[in-house]
């Protein structure tokens, strides 16, 4: 019974991972409002046109988390998408995640 459970769980966190990954369409480059950088140094659209962002008037303070090599495919909420610091509540950074393929809030950490 319980590797049943267990088996259940794992296929329902698999499924949400994919679900979300599938949420960030990836954008042409024609009329992209901002510009974002991956883990390898690529340039993205990180702000497609038609989605409105507030203005980064300066960057938080603080460091974005190391990038995880691996995707563990649990998540406590949906990723709140965005292209810079300024679209994010202060205690956070706009980091790029590898596994949802584009930049999110995450908490910072401090030097």
């Amino acid at each position: 019974m319980k590797v049943k459970i267990l088996a259940a769980m794992v296929v329902v966190a698999t499924v949400v991972a994919m679900t979300e990954a599938s949420l960030v369409p990836p954008y042409p480059g024609r009329d992209c409002k901002h510009w974002c950088k991956d883990n390898n140094e690529a340039l993205y659209c990180c702000g497609p046109p038609g989605i409105t962002y507030p203005p980064l008037i300066r960057e938080h303070p603080g460091k974005c988390p190391s990038v995880r090599s691996t995707c563990t495919g649990v998540r406590s909420s949906r990723p709140k998408l965005c292209p810079h610091d300024g679209a994010c509540d202060f205690r956070s950074k706009c980091c790029y995640d590898a596994c949802v393929e584009h930049h999110v809030c995450k908490t910072v950490e401090f030097y």
